[in-house]
């Protein structure tokens, strides 16, 4: 139990710091713009929904680091609003859509990565 709560708490502090440092706003969240220049993020964050939805969070990892731009930032804005969402859920329910405690923080720092995000101190 304190192994997940330090866990939550520190996804949450990499998520957080993303979202201020890099990607320089406050809230964790993605909202698709509707514009038809961000039509194909926008397209992929509905996808993303619809799997997270349907507890296949792993199908949305894939779909994630297959679509993703990694010269675009909303990219990363969307990975990072993916990962905290599953943060913030139970154990329980991370098990039965096929993904552990630890997957959300490796994946978030392997997101990082992917957009040159250095999270090393």
């Amino acid at each position: 139990m304190l192994k997940d709560d330090f866990a939550m708490r520190d996804v949450d502090t990499l998520a957080n710091t993303i979202a201020r440092l890099v990607l320089k706003k406050e809230s964790l969240d993605y909202t698709p713009s509707g514009l038809e220049a961000d039509a194909q993020a926008d397209g992929l964050w509905f996808a993303l929904d619809q799997y997270m939805k349907a507890g296949d969070f792993n199908a949305a990892e894939d779909l994630l680091y297959e679509s993703a731009d990694w010269d675009d930032l909303r990219y990363l804005e969307m990975g990072v609003a993916f990962y905290a969402h599953l943060n913030h859920l139970s154990d329980k329910e991370l098990a039965e859509g096929g993904f552990s405690r630890e997957e959300v923080g490796e994946g978030l720092r392997d997101l990082a990565e992917e957009f040159g995000v250095d999270l090393k101190l």
